[in-house]
């Protein structure tokens, strides 16, 4: 579930807001463990993030933000359900920690709670100084694409996309929701939207090539899965997009 955990370690390493400490020589201290931590996190060190945050914790644990770097942590390591205690703590302690919100939101949707996911989501949402809510109407969009809600899941990616024009993970998924509705000419536009924005989406570049396959659109759909195969050799998707070109080779389309 990588593409739901976009922009949260940024996140952590903004969210350090004054709190009270012990003493002002603590309240220094557990800064710079604080920061120490979100550095590690941000660099995939979610270990060394945790060590960090657990001393800051002991000098200061009742700063709402340290709670919120140990919950990120904890579930950087997949410890989601302790991650969640933590964030709940730090609401206990800043209930307009509206970040927090939205990291709830997100490690429900990997524990595959979408109806809580979805409650979590919208209340980050009523943050009207939120900075990043297209993020936050994407993830709502997956919620319900899990749920089998494809037309509510279309509404929130759309307007994922009105918020921010050059979201391409929003237009892939946008893709997916459109193919399971069976709109297949808004599908193949989406993902080739993606595309055009993240080049790279390898998952995209199969899909597009699934879609086009299937609508007859061969010569796209040969570009599409020789893509894949660039990208990825010796990927799964690039073992499918093979299969794909053999067929489309042998048939003489």
């Amino acid at each position: 579930m990588q593409r739901f955990r976009s922009f949260l370690l940024l996140a952590v390493s903004l969210a350090f807001l004054a709190g009270c400490a012990p003493s002002e020589q603590a309240k220094q201290k557990a800064t710079i463990h604080f920061r120490l931590g979100s550095e590690y996190l941000q660099r995939g060190d979610p270990t060394s993030a945790l060590r960090e945050y657990l001393e800051a914790e002991k000098l200061n644990p009742d700063d709402a933000s340290v709670q919120f770097g140990l919950g990120s942590a904890l579930n950087a390591r997949g410890r989601f359900q302790d991650g969640l205690a933590h964030y709940r703590k730090a609401l206990e302690i800043d209930p307009k920690f509206t970040e927090v919100h939205n990291a709830m939101g997100s490690t429900y949707l990997e524990l595959g709670q979408w109806d809580d996911a979805i409650k979590e989501f919208e209340i980050t949402l009523k943050d009207l100084l939120y900075l990043t809510p297209f993020f936050v109407e994407n993830n709502l969009g997956w919620a319900y694409y899990k749920k089998g809600d494809l037309p509510r899941a279309i509404e929130h990616y759309r307007k994922a996309l009105s918020m921010k024009p050059d979201l391409g993970l929003a237009y892939y998924n946008l893709g997916l929701a459109y193919k399971d509705n069976k709109q297949t000419e808004e599908a193949i536009a989406a993902m080739r939207s993606a595309i055009s924005l993240v080049p790279n989406l390898l998952d995209a570049h199969l899909q597009l090539g699934i879609l086009s396959f299937n609508a007859g659109l061969h010569d796209q759909a040969r570009k599409a899965f020789e893509e894949v195969v660039r990208l990825a050799p010796r990927s799964d998707n690039a073992r499918l997009a093979q299969k794909y070109l053999d067929f489309l080779k042998k048939s003489g389309r």
